[in-house]
């Protein structure tokens, strides 16, 4: 179970090649949430859930603030891309867009 800063790099790697076309946008959780296969688009006010199945990459579009998880708080900011691996559970905390690959 671990939540850690990554670099651009391993984030890339990760995307489907090519881009998949997202859908149109549910409202959830006072959230804006857009799918396409293994992607997730989140626009978040300040509050949001995950609850992941497997592991996932998270790229932050815009915004600050912090994860809040099993083991405690992680700082995020725009730019900052992390991998979350054998979460039951984390909270994005802070108003942003987020960029999460599933896999």
């Amino acid at each position: 179970m671990k939540l850690q800063k990554t670099d651009e790099a391993a984030f890339s790697a990760a995307l489907p090649s090519p881009i998949p076309t997202f859908g149109e946008a549910t409202h959830v959780q006072g959230a804006s949430v857009q799918t396409a296969g293994s992607l997730v688009h989140i626009v978040s006010g300040g509050r949001f859930k995950r609850f992941p199945a497997g592991s996932e990459r998270i790229r932050v579009e815009r915004g600050a603030g912090y994860f809040k998880w099993a083991r405690g708080e992680t700082p995020f900011a725009a730019g900052d891309t992390f991998l979350a691996e054998g979460l039951e559970e984390y909270e994005l905390n802070g108003a942003g867009e987020f960029l999460v690959v599933k896999s």
